[in-house]
């Protein structure tokens, strides 16, 4: 009996739901065919796009598509005005050595831009390697689609924090 010969196959589906491992609602991705014959298609996250379908979300998927652009140029506004305050500023009680009790995830970073600047961002698109845990300046890489960026991230001990009030 001769072997099949093993190629890196992917099929085409359109997603039902945002995911964000695969992308996001009503984008085309490739898939491995188990995964989208096992997972996606029997939970319905995902349908075949094959041409019946991509006629029948084609105007979705096209909204979807505008919405991503939009999103794409909110985030480069958004970036600027990060840039232009000279970087994200972070609060945190730290000790004499200037290690944070509390590191700085992702998370923390997104709800410091929430109250800055008033824009949700997901975690899942800033690529920590891992936890700020000392005071000082980082970059943090972000990634959403094309968009690759450094946001500075200043971690402020919170006692220095509050004498740089009292002498405003």
């Amino acid at each position: 009996m001769a072997k099949r010969k093993v190629e890196n196959k992917t099929i085409e589906v359109i997603l039902l739901q945002a995911d964000k491992h695969l992308g996001e609602k009503f984008e085309i991705v490739k898939v491995k065919p188990i995964f989208a014959r096992n997972i996606l298609l029997p939970n319905n996250i995902a349908v075949l796009a094959d041409t019946a379908n991509k006629n029948m979300y084609a105007q979705k998927m096209k909204a979807a598509e505008e919405h991503r652009k939009k999103k794409a140029s909110d985030l480069e506004d958004l970036f600027m005005k990060i840039q232009n305050d000279n970087g994200l500023v972070i609060t945190k009680k730290a000790n004499k050595d200037n290690t944070l009790y509390a590191k700085v995830d992702e998370s923390d970073i997104c709800s410091a831009i929430a109250s800055a600047y008033g824009i949700e961002v997901d975690t899942h698109l800033f690529k920590l390697k891992k936890k700020i845990n000392a005071v000082g300046s980082y970059n943090v890489p972000f990634l959403y689609k094309e968009i690759k960026k450094d946001v500075v991230v200043n971690v402020v001990a919170e006692k220095e924090a509050k004498k740089e009030e009292k002498a405003e």
